[in-house]
């Protein structure tokens, strides 16, 4: 019997990792999940990834609390584009919406985590963006840049190299691409 799949999906792989799938296999994925959101906006991946139809899921869209640091929703200029929307709509729209409606334009999947069965609902809320009000998230992520860095969590610990990140070359174990 010849089993095969229609199509794969891959996580955290940066363009390297793509190029070297791609040429060791043949095979083009059909998603990349990775970590994105303001503060880390992986423009170049994502520009490779159009370039080569693979579908873009991010995941940590509110940014990740590894480290104890304030989620994006807590940055005055996503409050400010809630509270903008809010008075143009005449509809209450959270800065946690705003985030989840700047993770999927351009036609990206967001996977947003919450327990709170009121959270979930509302983050089903569809929510426009105009150019400006994306322009006033992506301001948050000029000075800055933050990301987990998975390994951390993980044993035995891998040093994939997704960020470039001194700390990544702690690992013990290697990925060879």
């Amino acid at each position: 019997m010849h089993l095969s799949s229609r199509a794969i999906g891959v996580s955290d792989h940066t363009i390297d990792h793509l190029e070297a799938l791609i040429t060791a296999t043949g095979v083009v994925p059909a998603v990349n999940q990775v970590e994105r959101h303001p503060i880390l906006r992986q423009d170049d991946l994502v520009t490779y990834c159009k370039a080569k139809g693979i579908h873009i899921t991010a995941y940590s869209a509110f940014g990740n609390n590894m480290f104890n640091l304030p989620l994006l929703f807590s940055h005055q200029e996503v409050k400010d584009v809630a509270e903008k929307i809010s008075s143009e709509t005449k509809t209450r729209v959270t800065p946690t919406q705003v985030l989840l409606a700047w993770a999927q334009h351009g036609g990206h999947s967001v996977i947003p985590k919450s327990v709170t069965p009121a959270r979930i609902a509302e983050n089903f809320k569809e929510v426009d963006l105009s150019e400006e009000h994306i322009k006033a998230v992506e301001s948050i992520g000029a000075q800055q840049r933050r990301y987990n860095i998975p390994y951390i969590a993980n044993k035995p610990m891998w040093d994939i190299n997704i960020f470039g990140d001194k700390a990544e070359k702690s690992a013990t174990h290697r990925v060879i691409v």
